[in-house]
């Protein structure tokens, strides 16, 4: 493609794309939805701004190989293999019974063997890019849903490589044999092994060169070269794109340098996801969709509900609530893009016809931008007080025998550190977790008031015995069923103290509306403790800088946020500051000032801090005249000023001079 031309094309995405996407946000929709109605809109069948999109679609492949490359940072290799059993099962299972599905909807519509085969193979996918995307922007990957909807989509883009290869097969043609398509399985699977290992222990040690050369571009550069490298060698090995990119991100994870490659990325991401979107709409062929439109509809409606029943029994089976259930259904209720590839193929080898292929093509558009309205549509449904119960058999029974304890939603770092103080301290305390095998293991060591369900279940939490509780600690990764358990908590006991750990600092005030008492977002408790050690060193009393932690804290972490109450906090710590403060030094057997007398120091003269008390022998002396003698295990009762205060241990230990040495 010509250079110009390609530039030109981008231009005209993104500048149609701005318009839309500011449209929907108005309007509130999903600004994926936006991106698919600008690709339909400039698109050859609209008004024919761009005719070629070979380029865009190339552009598109990579904003995929981004987004599964942070995804995979995101996710953490550790997290990811411990759930392993979890995700082959689960995407097997939903490739097995789609397939099939597919198949008999073939022979249903009178297809022969061969093409019905086909359709259950572009029925099996759903979209990586969607699915990602949609749970991105809800900050819901490390949730239930969001483990299993990840887990499905990678089992299924693994099987596009056996599916490639049977295509010739189904066209008639000789293709390759059983124990060819079994090595190209194995070697997917050995190629899968060799690129973790070697991006988990290699790439980190060239990183870490890199990162002590202090050269920003080189990091960016670096960093894009790591995603786009690693998926690149996967698809020249026979695997896609999207799958390298998700090794490389998940190799990575838990390095010292995940969080610099994110920031670096995410820009480069962002633009190229949106042309993927767009470069969807501009497949959907108006004219075909005017002319068979009910057809079409009635497809992608069925498309829709098969997909996500067969999903919904899947995580049902697994024993996981409504909820979890109900959204992973509809996370993956469409057709991928992957699809799309094997239907280009199917249709060139003259394994289906023009019609099923322009069929296909349009309920697959369809099925994109209802996907991302019913998503939005459960999320809020389960967002509301009393919708949409989780129900199973652990939400019966009578309530634990426990009153003024605490109840701890998520048995993670911070659940279990709370277990181990409030063991301590004879506090009783309620568990409850969606993950069975946190609840077992919970229970193997004497936790016996364990509950496993749906936290922001009002029967869980009636279970727990929430209405006679004093506090609840709500420390879950899924930001939506934090907000409903809180809502819910509060209405059940609108006199419980209501903590909650957030990764979001968005959500910091819907938290505080709903009824938490304490948000503690995990970023700003770490600059507290920083400032807080800082100024320890320069002998800021501990209650004073419980103070100033206090008033960060009470207003919301305002002043880091930049919000409100900044110059109101910022007074209030300066007050503070410029009060004296009182220190206590030991005289150490080794200190030089042992044998001299007040007046031979001369502190208050080189310092400005005075000595108002001496303890010896358990009797205080106040203010101690000139001429008395320190001796060994004295304690000095200092005032002063703060920069008093650290002039004068400085002499005290041995400095003579009046402050530290300056630049």
């Amino acid at each position: 493609m010509d250079g110009q031309i390609f530039f030109h094309q981008l231009i005209i995405i993104l500048g149609f794309s701005i318009p839309v996407i500011y449209i929907f946000n108005k309007v509130k929709l999903p600004s994926i939805i936006g991106f698919l109605i600008t690709g339909v809109i400039i698109g050859p069948f609209g008004l024919k701004l761009i005719d070629d999109s070979a380029g865009i679609h190339f552009m598109a492949e990579i904003g995929v190989a981004f987004l599964l490359f942070t995804i995979g940072i995101e996710i953490q290799l550790s997290r990811f293999l411990k759930h392993l059993s979890e995700i082959l099962l689960t995407g097997g299972l939903q490739v097995l019974c789609t397939f099939l599905v597919g198949v008999l909807v073939g022979l249903a519509m009178q297809l022969s063997v061969s093409q019905s085969i086909f359709i259950g193979f572009i029925l099996t996918h759903s979209s990586s890019a969607l699915v990602l995307k949609l749970l991105k922007d809800r900050g819901d990957e490390a949730s239930p849903q969001g483990r299993i909807s990840i887990g499905v989509i990678l089992f299924q883009d693994i099987m596009v490589v056996p599916m490639m290869l049977l295509i010739p097969f189904l066209a008639g043609d000789s293709g390759p044999d059983a124990w060819m398509i079994l090595w190209k399985l194995t070697k997917s699977a050995l190629i899968i092994v060799v690129i973790l290992v070697a991006a988990r222990y290699v790439i980190p040690l060239i990183l870490e060169r890199l990162v002590t050369m202090n050269m920003r571009d080189v990091l960016v550069i670096s960093s894009v070269v790591i995603t786009m490298g690693i998926a690149w060698i996967t698809e020249s090995l026979g695997l896609s794109l999207a799958i390298g990119a998700f090794l490389a991100g998940l190799a990575l994870s838990d390095t010292d340098f995940t969080h610099q490659i994110i920031s670096d990325i995410n820009p480069f991401r962002d633009v190229f996801l949106s042309v993927f979107f767009v470069s969807f709409g501009m497949i959907l062929n108006l004219d075909f969709l005017k002319e068979n439109t009910g057809y079409i509809l009635l497809a992608a409606l069925f498309i829709i509900f098969i997909k996500a029943a067969i999903v919904f029994g899947l995580v049902k089976m697994l024993k996981y609530p409504l909820r979890v259930a109900l959204l992973s259904g509809v996370l993956l209720s469409q057709i991928g893009e992957f699809s799309f590839v094997l239907a280009s193929q199917g249709y060139k080898n003259a394994i289906i016809s023009d019609y099923i292929y322009q069929s296909f093509i349009g309920a697959s558009v369809l099925t994109f931008i209802v996907t991302p309205l019913l998503a939005a549509a459960v999320y809020y449904a389960f967002t509301r007080q009393n919708i949409f119960r989780p129900e199973d058999e652990n939400h019966t029974g009578h309530c634990v025998n426990a009153k003024n304890h605490v109840v701890i939603c998520g048995i993670g770092l911070n659940g279990r550190n709370l277990v181990r103080v409030l063991k301590d301290t004879a506090i009783q305390y309620v568990l409850i977790d969606l993950n069975f095998q946190k609840i077992k293991h919970s229970k193997s060591k004497g936790d016996k008031n364990t509950l496993w369900g749906d936290a922001s279940s009002p029967e869980i939490l009636r279970r727990a015995n929430v209405e006679a509780a004093r506090v609840l600690v709500v420390a879950i990764s899924d930001r939506f069923l934090t907000k409903s358990c809180v809502s819910n908590a509060k209405a059940m006991n609108p006199h419980l103290h209501i903590i909650v750990r957030t990764k979001n600092v968005s959500d910091i005030e819907s938290l505080l509306a709903l009824g938490a008492d304490d948000v503690i977002p995990e970023e700003f408790e770490t600059s507290i403790q920083i400032f807080s050690r800082v100024l320890k060193f320069f002998h800021i009393p501990n209650s004073v800088i419980l103070t100033q932690g206090n008033i960060i804290r009470n207003k919301s972490y305002g002043v880091f946020r930049d919000v409100r109450y900044t110059q109101e906090a910022f007074d209030q710590i300066s007050q503070l500051l410029a009060q004296g403060t009182i220190e206590t030094y030991y005289m150490a057997e080794s200190n030089r000032h042992i044998g001299e007398s007040i007046r031979d120091i001369n502190l208050k003269a080189k310092t400005g801090a005075m000595i108002i008390n001496i303890i010896r022998d358990n009797q205080t002396i106040t203010n101690p005249p000139s001429d008395f003698v320190l001796k060994t295990a004295d304690q000095l009762i200092l005032f002063g000023s703060h920069n008093a205060i650290d002039a004068a241990l400085h002499l005290l230990d041995g400095s003579d001079s009046k402050h530290p040495p300056e630049c």
